[in-house]
């Protein structure tokens, strides 16, 4: 019955995109904003977008070859919450994604996307453009992670584990609503292994034994949008982190991007890279790329 239900869901998405070939000008203007627009009398500003993609494919008698049955759901949610009044500014970021991938070969949901990011933001203005901030990150994944092997597959990730609390006070250069750069000279920042199977193992910078590692750093993070076009947006977070305490040569990157293609108001082709450097994980640079075309709802 899922399986039915999501072929519906697909098919109706063809159908939309070929209805969306003549969309309006209006309609491309109004789909391509994140968030709305202005402020309300209280000066809070909400807005986001929610995207789903689903892919299903059947085989039978192909002499091709390949997967007989097929199917993928792909989730993205990114949500703001900012006020801002007077020389106030407090801003609010919620991102969470999640996929997941089933094929006859092996006859269960594997896990393709997992992330869930929280950022908050408080600034108080003390000069043009700059403000005076405290800034709390979490994030973590949801769901247990495997790497699958051809007759094994071994648990390397479930929730908090890893995770990461990250608290920091710094300064705030922000020249437009669009591109805002947040620095801190000390930030304390305690890495999370509560996972019981990886409690006696030297994991995610966790030493065995331990379920948290706390840190003391330096931390940068930089957010820029960007509207590409009428019907396509861009969105882009970049982390630096480096740890005083323990080879703080080697600095924490993270890169965050995505490209949104809006045809109509439900209709939207979604790119995301996502580039990862972490030593204490992993002492390779890691890469993650989705390419997804599906429902967008604006939020």
């Amino acid at each position: 019955m899922k399986r039915k239900i999501v072929f519906v869901l697909s098919v109706l998405s063809i159908h939309g995109s070929l209805l969306a070939q003549d969309p309006s000008i209006k309609d491309l203007q109004n789909a391509a904003s994140k968030e709305v627009k202005g402020l309300d009398s209280n000066g809070w500003k909400k807005g986001g977008t929610f995207l789903i993609n689903v892919n299903q494919g059947h085989l039978s008698n192909w002499v091709g070859g390949g997967e007989q049955n097929t199917l993928g759901i792909n989730a993205n949610l990114n949500y703001a919450i900012n006020y801002k009044k007077d020389k106030v500014r407090w801003d609010n970021y919620f991102e969470v994604a999640l996929g997941m991938q089933n094929a006859t070969s092996f006859n269960k949901f594997r896990k393709t996307d997992d992330r869930f990011d929280i950022t908050s933001k408080y600034g108080y203005q003390i000069a043009n453009k700059l403000y005076a901030s405290a800034l709390v990150n979490f994030n973590t994944q949801m769901l247990e992670g495997y790497a699958y092997a051809a007759t094994s597959e071994t648990k390397v990730s479930n929730l908090l584990s890893p995770g990461k609390l990250l608290v920091s006070l710094g300064i705030e250069y922000r020249p437009s609503d669009n591109f805002a750069v947040f620095v801190s000279p000390v930030t304390t920042r305690w890495l999370l292994k509560l996972d019981e199977d990886f409690l006696n193992q030297n994991l995610f910078g966790v030493p065995a034994g331990s379920k948290s590692y706390n840190e003391i750093g330096a931390y940068l993070s930089a957010r820029f949008k960007k509207e590409l076009a009428k019907f396509a947006t861009y969105t882009s977070r970049l982390d630096f982190f480096t740890n005083y305490k323990r080879d703080p040569q080697n600095v924490d990157v993270l890169f965050n991007n995505m490209v949104v293609l809006k045809y109509n108001s439900w209709l939207a082709t979604s790119i995301s890279v996502d580039i990862l450097y972490d030593h204490d994980i992993l002492a390779k640079t890691q890469l993650k790329e989705i390419l997804g075309i599906g429902l967008s709802f604006k939020l």
